[in-house]
């Protein structure tokens, strides 16, 4: 196994072991090892040892979330593919899978979830699956940090009902999201994964 290969293994067992942390009544998800695994539900990764081979996900977040002018929905489940060139440094691919899609200006059916490239690719990194899953989860509450005023994205009319109807807030400004693992944080109840994330070289081939 190459260099880039082994960084990758140890990059998606890390992944794993950040999402399994938070697994709770708000969040969830299936791994799977490939794309067709994943689009019949087939074949989960569901032990830890095998975490190295995951590059795929199916994850749900069970944040009410606006699917039209005064409608909700109170999950939403999306896609995530890891396998992407030079991840992590390269934002993994993401798909909304539940129908409708947030009416949203970060969601639109058939593309990409957009997660705003000074969330992944401005950090370099340094920045974990777990911080995507918090984000996305952000993003259903309309409750961004860091894009700024007068972004637009892909559902104007949904911009203004929220800014008449919300005036910039959040949905639901008492939502607690899913947490980081405490181990992450620092904290010692366990001990911390071998892995670190730290800025690479990128490596060709």
């Amino acid at each position: 196994m190459g260099l880039r290969a082994a960084e990758l293994v140890e990059r998606r067992r890390f992944d794993h072991r950040v999402v399994s942390g938070m697994r709770g009544p708000l969040f969830d998800f299936q791994a799977y090892r490939t794309s067709a695994d994943l689009q019949d539900s087939r074949d989960p990764v569901t032990r830890a040892e095998d975490a190295g081979e995951v590059s795929k996900y199916q994850m749900t977040l069970r944040v009410p979330t606006l699917i039209g002018a005064g409608e909700f929905r109170p999950e939403t489940v999306f896609g995530v593919d890891l396998d992407v060139r030079d991840y992590p440094l390269t934002e993994p691919l993401t798909w909304v899978v539940s129908d409708p899609v947030p009416w949203s200006p970060h969601f639109q059916k058939g593309s990409p979830i957009c997660i705003g490239a000074e969330f992944w690719t401005a950090r370099k990194g340094h920045v974990t699956l777990g911080d995507l899953v918090i984000h996305i989860a952000r993003l259903l509450n309309w409750d961004e940090k860091g894009r700024g005023g007068g972004y637009v994205g892909w559902n104007p009319e949904a911009i203004d009902h929220h800014a008449e109807h919300y005036r910039g807030r959040p949905l639901d400004p008492e939502l607690q999201y899913p947490a980081l693992p405490t181990w992450l944080l620092g904290a010692p109840a366990e001990p911390i994964s071998a892995f670190e994330i730290v800025e690479h070289r990128r490596l060709d081939g």
